[in-house]
């Protein structure tokens, strides 16, 4: 059986040298809008950018009491790749002012920069081919106030949940406890301490040891701190119950009178840490009822525990208040 031979049609031929041309005409596309865009970005251009600010140069025994701007605006002039490699960048350079170049004003301790007048100290903080053309505002006002530096208190905001049988061993230790904050005298004098960032943990069964941060509020913002984190360190130890029956003592019984109180025991319930179970005895309390605290028309007494370990802690008693018969 013969197989005819199969040739491409006239309509076939006719679409390939129809998908020739169309990628030829794109290619030229292509090739014509990169030279185009070579010409654009070699062009100089002037655009307005706007910059992160520090100032620098303060006076060591001055601080400034007034707001100075964040960021500023600068007109710049170069070729269009260098603007277009700036507008790319999320994060630019940050502006060096120098405040020595300020002026004084009539009024004491007031001052002006005139940013425009110092544009060559800007230009030189960029690139060879930037030129800065402008910067807004053209004006800084500064206010001086004299520096002082005071101690003060850090304080901690902690809100922990221990797990069961665990508990806190002693208090809180901070490291340090107090900082320098250095600054305006009005400010520095209103304030009386500093705050640790506010923690809070659950199921805690171990010492911890925390590094926090001073949280940085309104009048904090506006002086400088010796420190601007602590330690932070907490003792958890785990604890358990233990229980003691005591004799209840009597106290300012007068010549001549008897006391009979029922029960004339106590039990006293506490926790003490695991380690120190077997330390704690029934010698190391003192229970006692007063004679004197007796209310007129009472037939009841507190119990007073006057003598306690110091290593125990959530103490009751049980009970709390004793029945008592007056004898003369």
């Amino acid at each position: 059986m013969r197989i005819p031979f199969l040739n491409n049609g006239p309509a076939e031929k006719k679409g390939i040298r129809l998908n020739r041309r169309l990628i030829t005409f794109l290619f030229c596309v292509i090739v014509s809008a990169f030279f185009w865009l070579l010409m654009s970005l070699s062009k100089e251009y002037t655009i307005e950018l706007r910059f992160p600010v520090s100032y620098i140069n303060s006076p060591a025994d001055k601080v400034i009491a007034n707001p100075l701007p964040s960021t500023i605006d600068i007109e710049i002039r170069s070729s269009g790749f260098n603007i277009f490699i700036y507008k790319l960048k999320h994060k630019k350079e940050t502006v060096l002012i120098d405040i020595k170049d300020s002026k004084s004003l009539p009024v004491k301790n007031h001052y002006y920069l005139l940013t425009n007048s110092r544009t060559d100290k800007i230009t030189a903080q960029f690139d060879n081919d930037i030129k800065v053309i402008k910067v807004y505002p053209d004006s800084i006002f500064l206010n001086f106030n004299k520096k002082v530096a005071r101690k003060v208190p850090v304080k901690t905001n902690l809100k922990i949940d221990f797990d069961k049988q665990y508990q806190q061993s002693d208090s809180v230790k901070v490291i340090p406890d107090y900082i320098t904050i250095s600054g305006a005298a009005d400010v520095v004098n209103k304030i009386n301490y500093v705050e640790a960032e506010p923690v809070t943990l659950k199921g805690v069964n171990d010492s911890l040891s925390l590094k926090l941060n001073i949280m940085k509020t309104p009048d904090i913002k506006m002086v400088d701190l010796s420190h601007s984190t602590v330690q932070v360190l907490v003792n958890a130890t785990k604890y358990t119950e233990g229980t003691s029956e005591l004799p209840i003592e009597i106290e300012n019984l007068p010549r001549g009178y008897g006391l009979k109180i029922f029960p004339d025991k106590v039990t006293v319930k506490y926790h003490v840490a695991f380690e120190n179970y077997e330390k704690i005895n029934a010698l190391q309390f003192r229970a006692v009822v007063d004679y004197s605290k007796i209310e007129q028309g009472s037939t009841k007494l507190k119990v007073q525990l006057l003598k306690y370990p110091s290593e125990i802690r959530s103490v009751k008693l049980n009970p709390e208040k004793v029945e008592f018969i007056i004898k003369k």
